[in-house]
């Protein structure tokens, strides 16, 4: 299959914000693939060479493109920085500058998907003495070979800013219509994808086979489990009731970093909530996990910063300083760390996920049976009543938590799913909103005074799962320091798109920028009230009306640990609205 038909269908793509629309130009195209290709496609869609797990950074930076653009073109390198100056798209730029180069071609090679990707995937090996050299060759490979429209998307592949407007549902949408016939078997794939948060393994076995193959699909050692999630109580009377009279542990909920463990005898693999492999981050908890007397096992936890001279539980920021690229001996040693265990999904050859939780809770109990600084289990009490839950909770303040997680003793664990089986229940911050709020930024407006240059204002929006649509709900431009807006402002150009999102309902409200919703931020407000400019809630409390948070406030906190499909819910600040009612 050639690339061009490819980029024909990604042009089209960026100029719809339908949603069916771009399903039906995903169905299009996967049905004119091949078995040998099916899988590429899906990853190129994606803008990834690969599973989140595996997928590779191209590192290719925007001055090696330029000069890559340079001799595919014969413009200067200064003409082309003066173009994507102005156009801000390096891609938008190789489209307007390389309109006429094969009318003075003599031949070239019509480049497949295969070529494309399997260039990519060499590309994203490259390092070392030399590779900058070698990593132009690889790009002027494919630019010299390729038309205008498809160069422009190869740049914008290289470069990470491929943006179509789609999610992973909307291409199991499209996967489902194409191979099975029918849109409703999405819930099937999706059961598949959260086993094996791999798209292009699900479409490549549907081409191939059959549903029950991908049905079958297991839990396997390395490949992470896209994690299970809670939903949010009010109050602890509110928690209780929604267990229903169910026996429920509560459990520590710690401000940390949520890390899924892989081990197979002496290989030990971490992974965070968004599947990215962090393994060599935290050195320190390997170490201690080669420790445990088992083959294997796959266990979730909470990894923390701690304070050295208190013990305490350090705020999620602490943990940041692991996350570097470099120099992660000296973070390892400046910032210590454990590992609080909390759940068990795989052990001794066997999917666990389907035990009640009080009997993985059990085994783990015996896996994790010995004294370890680094290793523990989280700290657990049976909860039966109110004055029970409100002494844990006092507690778990006191030592650096940020609140409790309740959990039905009898649940399965359910990968990728949000249910009433869990539920967090976080300190209260006020007496109206009982909670921060975690939003992805859909938009911003330009800054004024001295924040010329940067965004003044960000548009906040929550997300409804069931309509996979993320859902206005405030501007906030308070609690920004200036280092922290013009990284947030850095980190956001790359997810700059043209229109507003297809996945974002914002009504009638304008704005200077709309960014892909990727970025999610933590934010504080006194009260949430009606509006009818916001959509969050639109004509579900009151009729053209929506929710919207009063005074919002930035409390510092960039959750890089979540996406942005894992902001709050609609349903969650519904509850904490009618709470609110109640309490005035």
């Amino acid at each position: 299959m050639y690339f061009s038909e490819l980029a024909e269908t990604f042009e089209k793509m960026e100029k719809t914000s339908s949603r069916l629309e771009l399903t039906d130009y995903l169905v299009h195209v996967l049905k004119r693939s091949t078995i040998q290709t099916i899988d590429k496609i899906i990853y190129l869609i994606q803008g990834k060479l690969g599973p989140d797990y595996q997928s590779k950074e191209l590192g290719v930076a925007e001055r090696v493109v330029i000069k890559s653009l340079a001799l595919a073109s014969g413009y200067s390198v200064k003409d082309i920085q003066i173009k994507y100056n102005k156009s801000g798209d390096l891609g938008d730029v190789a489209y307007d500058l390389l309109k006429n180069k094969f009318q003075t071609t003599l031949s070239y090679e019509k480049l497949t998907i295969e070529k494309v990707y399997e260039t990519l995937i060499k590309i994203s090996k490259v390092s070392g003495a030399g590779s900058i050299d070698l990593k132009l060759k690889y790009i002027n490979s494919l630019l010299n070979n390729s038309t205008n429209l498809e160069s422009k998307f190869i740049l914008k592949l290289i470069l990470g800013n491929l943006r179509l407007g789609i999610a992973d549902f909307t291409i199991l949408d499209a996967i489902s219509i194409s191979f099975t016939g029918e849109k409703k078997n999405r819930k099937i794939l999706e059961r598949a994808y959260n086993v094996s948060s791999d798209l292009g393994n699900i479409a490549r076995l549907l081409f191939g086979g059959s549903l029950n193959e991908v049905e079958s699909i297991p839990i396997s050692l390395f490949i992470p489990v896209r994690p299970m999630l809670a939903e949010r109580a009010s109050d602890a009377n509110d928690a209780l009731k929604k267990m229903s009279g169910k026996i429920c542990y509560a459990e520590y909920k710690i401000d940390g970093e949520r890390i899924q463990i892989h081990k197979s005898d002496k290989k030990i693999e971490l992974f965070t909530r968004s599947l990215e492999n962090v393994t060599n981050n935290f050195s320190d908890i390997v170490n201690e996990f080669k420790k445990i007397n088992t083959k294997d096992l796959i266990a979730e936890g909470e990894i923390v910063s701690i304070d050295i001279q208190t013990g305490k539980f350090l705020p999620f920021q602490s943990l940041m300083h692991r996350r570097r690229k470099y120099k992660i001996d000296e973070a390892i040693k400046d910032y210590p760390v454990i590992l609080n265990l909390f759940d068990l999904l795989f052990y001794d050859n066997e999917d666990k996920t389907n035990l009640p939780f009080f009997k993985r809770r059990r085994i783990l109990e015996e896996i994790i049976s010995f004294e370890n600084e680094k290793i523990k289990l989280i700290t657990q009490t049976k909860v039966t009543e109110i004055e029970e839950l409100d002494k844990f909770m006092v507690k778990a303040i006191e030592e650096g938590c940020e609140g409790l997680m309740l959990k039905n003793s009898e649940s399965p664990y359910r990968a990728g799913a949000r249910e009433w089986a869990w539920i967090k229940l976080k300190k209260e911050y006020s007496n109206k909103l009982l909670d921060t709020l975690d939003l992805a930024i859909v938009g911003a407006a330009h800054g004024k005074g001295r924040r010329v240059g940067n965004y003044g204002a960000f548009l906040l929006a929550a997300y409804e799962p069931e309509e996979d649509t993320f859902f206005t709900i405030c501007k906030v431009g308070t609690g920004f320091t200036d280092e922290i807006l013009e990284e947030i402002s850095k980190r956001l150009k790359q997810h700059v798109i043209k229109n507003k999102h297809p996945r974002v309902n914002s009504g009638e409200l304008k704005i200077d920028v709309w960014f892909e919703p990727k970025l999610v931020i933590e934010i504080f407000s006194p009260e949430i009230t009606l509006s009818p400019l916001y959509t969050t809630s639109i004509n579900r409390i009151k009729k053209g009306y929506g929710l919207a948070l009063r005074f919002p406030k930035f409390t510092g906190k960039i959750r890089d640990d979540k996406n942005a499909e894992d902001s709050t819910t609609i349903t969650e600040i519904e509850n904490i609205y009618k709470k609110q009612l109640k309490s005035i």
